[in-house]
């Protein structure tokens, strides 16, 4: 099954290509093949409460990123395929596959069509944790997305911006609740005469149903926004609103340890309605070495648990250039994640901290080594299980790689 998704997304950037056909304009072209091979250590592979599982994990990263860009076009895409080998559990060996494009055909100088899309087989559970805040086993997740849209200049500094999203989860372990959704959005945005402020209002429509255990979820979010260039190193970007939510739920899902399990109750279908907040903050501030991104995200996501996550999610990024070819980093991440649904009682606060170093070997080839501390409470309670459990895990992480430019052409 995940290769016929994997050639759906193959597909889908064919069927972009041609709607977009590239013609004989100026235009540049960059191919960037890379390979990484490495090895890591992991404490708690499934960032278990009980049971903990430790393994050293091989990996070899073969991937090209592309772009291309014209005066009518502009296409950016990545391919990539990320095989893992196990030592302790082998029966999780795996092949992790990620392919993404996302551009823009301008139709007429006010009109451009854009299309964003892709493909991700993934079995780290970090996808699932970026996505939704839920934290799950290895099992595999598979996930594709695909949102074109319409974007028009009504002046110089004004325009109007028509998408639609869909998106699907499916999950290998049956304990989990395959889901896809629906969305459509209009946003309005105007630069304002210092050429550095932009203001921007979205209306937001979004149906979610998981078809397994009969739940689906209605969502109508109104936000405003506010982006500002304070100089060519320094930005911000804040936003913030309200979700206005329906939810019709038949199956009562409750929370044991680290996964859930779905308890199908002879009940009526409830209907309940909520209203929750949305706010967006990020922003980045350059230096001559270092670099500093950080933001913050309250937002309401289905989850693996076949219910809606009202995550709180927030990074910080800090990178310094200690000479031409040594580089640090310190890397903090953390989700908080309480069900919105009712029926369930899943409720996670994860944190991660990873500080990094990178040596540039030469002008193609880079060390890069990593340790990552993480921490998880649960605050369900639930009989016995997940009683405000803490758990921890450690992964440290050594990476070999190689990028070549293989084509850049311009015409």
């Amino acid at each position: 099954m995940c290769f016929r998704h994997a050639r759906l997304a193959l597909w889908l950037i064919g069927l972009f290509l041609s709607l977009t056909y590239l013609p004989a304009h100026a235009a540049d072209w960059s191919v960037v093949p890379t390979l990484a091979v490495g090895a890591s250590y992991d404490s708690n592979i499934n960032f278990s409460f009980i049971q903990k599982q430790h393994d050293f994990i091989f990996n070899v990263t073969p991937s090209v990123a592309f772009n291309y860009a014209s005066e009518i076009n502009n296409l950016t895409g990545h391919l990539a395929l990320n095989g893992l080998a196990y030592v302790r559990s082998p029966g999780l060996d795996t092949i992790n596959q990620d392919y993404g494009i996302g551009g823009q055909h301008q139709i007429t100088p006010r009109l451009a069509f854009t299309f964003n899309g892709g493909y991700i087989l993934d079995s780290t559970t970090n996808q699932e944790l970026i996505t939704s805040g839920f934290v799950m086993n290895r099992t595999r997740r598979q996930s594709w997305q695909a949102g074109p849209g319409l974007s028009y200049n009504l002046t110089e500094r004004a325009s109007l911006s028509l998408g639609y999203n869909y998106y699907q989860a499916n999950y290998q372990d049956p304990r989990f609740a395959d889901y896809y959704s629906h969305s459509v959005s209009l946003t309005f945005s105007n630069q304002l005469k210092n050429a550095k402020t932009t203001l921007t209002g979205t209306i937001l429509g979004a149906y979610t149903n998981s078809p397994s255990i009969n739940n689906s979820y209605r969502n109508l979010g109104t936000y405003v926004g506010l982006q500002h260039q304070f100089s060519d190193n320094w930005k911000l970007s804040v936003s913030g609103g309200m979700n206005y939510n329906w939810y019709s739920t038949e199956t009562a899902v409750v929370a044991f340890g680290n996964f859930v399990a779905f308890v199908r109750l002879p009940q009526t279908k409830l209907t309940t309605s909520s209203v929750s907040p949305n706010v967006n903050i990020s922003a980045t501030r350059q230096w001559t070495k270092t670099s500093l991104t950080f933001g913050y995200t309250i937002d309401q996501v289905p989850a693996a648990s076949g219910a809606i996550n009202q995550t709180h999610s927030g990074y910080a990024s800090l990178t310094h250039n200690f000479t031409e070819r040594l580089t640090g980093g310190l890397q903090g991440n953390s989700y908080y994640s309480p069900s919105a649904s009712p029926g369930s009682n899943y409720n996670s606060l994860v944190f991660y901290l990873t500080p990094s170093l990178s040596y540039q070997l030469t002008e193609k080839i880079s060390v890069v080594s990593s340790y990552s501390y993480g921490w998880e409470d649960n605050f369900s309670s639930f009989g016995s299980f997940g009683g405000g459990q803490t758990t921890s895990k450690s992964i440290v992480w050594l990476n070999l790689r190689y990028s070549n430019p293989l084509l850049h052409y311009q015409k």
